[in-house]
């Protein structure tokens, strides 16, 4: 190896991995308190937290690795220039593209192996990923009650709650529906307030409720004959709920296995192909049993005699005939049959949306398997370039930079994104729309290091800039 490649390497190696833990730090952080709910307070072992975030930083690299690359980039040859090895080396006759041509294959190697990763390792760390996520989820089933919604999870009772204080635990307004007895709703519990817990073997759940009554219908063996209703009022009482199959038990993992994040390229083309055609199949069906529904189809019967002669219809001239209970008829007639219409399109046009949504995944994973390396390569250029027209070292000014870059395709990526998966743009061009903007970014400040152009970034930016890294530096 060449002193001036151990150079430059050596210059990048330290950067990059200091570089590559601090964003993976970050993004962990970010993923523990996006999923705090759900992680504390359910009694998880240590392990099963340690494989939960193990298998999130496999996803999470993803989005680590260019911005990484993107930061090293620059502090390494930022730090090249501020101390003028850079100068003294396009003194000696060694252009810039040389000088970069090692971090250039090293970039491209991290660029093919996160491609390899994402096609390869990615699919099967998001399957891992979900399903013990989904694991997690239930445990603790008094966590997953919401306000205003009844929850069924616990067999033969329905439960509603009316609020819910998150920090002491305090339900009010609870409605419990027993429908243990399978008659129906004839056991209904309402009380003002009240308090859920588990027991510590996960086997009950149990509910204290306070100042409340319980209406219970009463019926005959025979079922035939109803009775009153008896009714109880209590101030203070206790609902001993069994719990089955809430310990912690893997899910099976096909159950997961058909998702869009699961799979690698030549499953999503193959998905992806058998979408499109049942999407097609599904629309001409729709528009067939529409067509053929009873808000276009009609019988008449025509004298033959007549069938030749031109006639006009026209509202006034059917009704005429008509008595006015007949008109009325006919007229709810009309309102039923377009209402049931617009029911019927309603109906269609959310099952194909939902058919559209998904067919709009799996088309979004296919290309990002493409976009998120090209990001690699693209975002290491664009910090190389601004670290020789910079030259400046270290966290301060290399930091915001490249938080400005990340920021501005991350941005783009993310809006874009979920333009394509409502529908709103083509899935190629909102996915790549990201990679169009930051190419010619990489394109123009390459242009500029290599002609070693003046570029200059403006006075207030530069003075925050320095006095981040003086923060920083103080801090460290």
């Amino acid at each position: 190896m060449k002193q001036l490649h151990r150079l430059v390497l050596t210059s990048f190696i330290g950067p990059f991995v200091l570089s590559f833990l601090m964003v993976m730090f970050v993004l962990i952080l970010q993923f523990l308190w996006l999923y705090i709910d759900d992680l504390v307070g359910k009694g998880l072992e240590w392990s099963v937290i340690a494989e939960l975030i193990l298998y999130a930083s496999g996803n999470l690299l993803i989005m680590a690795l260019p911005l990484s690359l993107l930061l090293a980039s620059i502090m390494a040859v930022g730090n090249l220039g501020e101390h003028n090895e850079l100068l003294a080396l396009k003194a000696s006759g060694i252009s810039l593209p040389r000088i970069m041509a090692p971090l250039v294959v090293v970039a491209g190697l991290f660029t093919v192996g996160d491609f390899f990763f994402a096609n390869n390792a990615l699919p099967y760390i998001n399957l891992k990923f979900s399903s013990l996520l989904y694991d997690v989820k239930q445990q603790r089933p008094e966590l997953q009650i919401e306000e205003g919604v009844f929850y069924d999870g616990i067999k033969n009772y329905t439960i509603r709650v009316g609020d819910k204080d998150e920090n002491t635990g305090l339900l009010r307004r609870v409605i419990i529906y027993d429908h243990s007895k399978g008659s129906g709703n004839r056991a209904v519990t309402i009380a003002d307030s009240g308090y859920l817990r588990v027991t510590a073997n996960q086997k009950y759940l149990i509910l204290t409720l306070y100042s409340g009554y319980s209406y219970e219908e009463e019926s005959e063996s025979s079922g035939e004959r109803k009775l009153p209703f008896r009714t109880n009022q209590f101030g203070e009482q206790e609902a001993v709920f069994e719990l089955t199959g809430y310990g912690f038990e893997r899910t099976d993992e096909n159950l997961f296995r058909d998702k869009a994040e699961m799979l690698n390229l030549s499953q999503l083309t193959v998905m992806s192909d058998s979408l499109l055609r049942e999407h097609s199949a599904r629309a001409s069906m729709q528009m067939h049993n529409f067509l053929y529904s009873e808000s276009f189809t009609h019988h008449y019967d025509f004298d033959t005699r007549s069938r030749n002669k031109p006639h006009k219809i026209t509202a006034d001239s059917a009704l005429l005939p008509l008595s006015v209970e007949q008109r009325v008829a006919v007229a709810e007639k009309a309102i039923n049959t377009a209402a049931q219409a617009q029911n019927l399109l309603a109906a269609t046009a959310e099952d194909l949306r939902r058919a559209n949504l998904s067919l709009n995944k799996h088309n979004i994973e296919w290309h990002l398997k493409f976009t998120n390396p090209l990001a690699c390569i693209i975002l290491f250029f664009i910090g190389a370039a601004l670290g020789a027209i910079i030259r400046k070292g270290g966290l301060g000014m290399p930091f915001i930079v490249s938080l400005v870059v990340f920021l501005i395709y991350y941005m783009v990526s993310a809006a874009f994104k979920r333009l394509a998966r409502d529908g709103s743009w083509e899935v190629p061009m909102a996915i790549w729309m990201s990679t169009l903007v930051t190419l010619p970014m990489a394109i123009f400040f390459t242009y500029k290091a290599v002609g070693d152009r003046r570029f200059t970034l403006p006075k207030w930016y530069v003075a925050f800039a320095n006095l981040l890294g003086t923060f920083i530096k103080k801090k460290g």
